[in-house]
């Protein structure tokens, strides 16, 4: 960790020691501190117990479901500020019907991608190292989730994510391919992979929405979008505030 800073705890609770083992691997013991439980119960006890800066739960377990295990913490005064992250092998609306309900932070689907585990735990935790530059901007796009596609729009954009205001819910976790249109850009801007990070209003009187950054998109695309930020902000660097 850069200057001595303490490393933030991580608790991983799942009965299935690969899914385990590759969660650790994903997150690394160099840059997090983790902690590991093999069933619902246990996990509690531990979580009482060392208070994590963050707690992956496993949706179906022997003896206590993860939303079972989430709820209670959550009803907890001493634990209830703990975010917490389903990991689930469900299909995607049966488990974001039972999660939401839970009160949980957050849902990511087994297998576990590291890009998208590694940008929802750090937009948790606050430790993401923002380097982009964001600009303000009014957008149309769509978005394709769950083989459903809706419409958004764009208040916000870097080279590396956008905010936007879309026609349904989405929660921490959340993929799905976007499109928007960008001036001198003919075939317009398709992003093959974004992950909802972050959820909320981007400004204080500003419209609610998501945080979505990009996991999967071409070289050619990223290079249309970080001219088009680069041009628009009238700089030479990307380096800044991010978005």
């Amino acid at each position: 960790m850069k200057n001595g800073a303490k490393k933030k705890t991580v608790l991983i609770v799942d009965d299935v020691e690969l899914f385990i083992q590759l969660e650790i691997s994903h997150l690394g013991r160099k840059r997090y501190d983790i902690h590991t439980a093999s069933n619902g119960n246990q996990g509690l006890e531990m979580a009482r117990s060392i208070k994590p800066d963050i707690i992956l739960l496993d949706l179906v377990m022997p003896d206590m479901n993860g939303d079972q295990v989430c709820r209670i913490l959550k009803d907890d005064p001493d634990t209830s500020s703990i975010p917490i992250i389903i990991v689930s092998s469900g299909t995607r609306e049966h488990s974001r019907s039972i999660i939401v309900s839970s009160g949980c932070d957050g849902l990511i689907f087994k297998p576990v991608r590291r890009d998208l585990l590694l940008s929802v735990v750090e937009s948790l935790l606050k430790t993401n190292t923002r380097l982009f530059e964001r600009m303000d901007v009014i957008i149309p796009c769509t978005v394709k989730m769950d083989d459903n596609e809706f419409s958004g729009m764009i208040y916000s954009l870097s080279s590396t994510g956008v905010f936007v205001e879309l026609e349904r819910p989405v929660i921490r976790g959340d993929m799905m391919e976007m499109k928007f249109q960008l001036p001198a850009v003919e075939n317009g801007i398709s992003v093959r992979t974004g992950a909802v990070t972050w959820c909320g209003s981007f400004k204080d009187d500003g419209p609610s929405g998501a945080g979505i950054q990009f996991l999967t998109i071409s070289a050619e695309t990223q290079t249309h979008i970080n001219d088009y930020v680069r041009t628009h902000l009238g700089t030479d660097t990307l380096v800044g505030k991010g978005s």
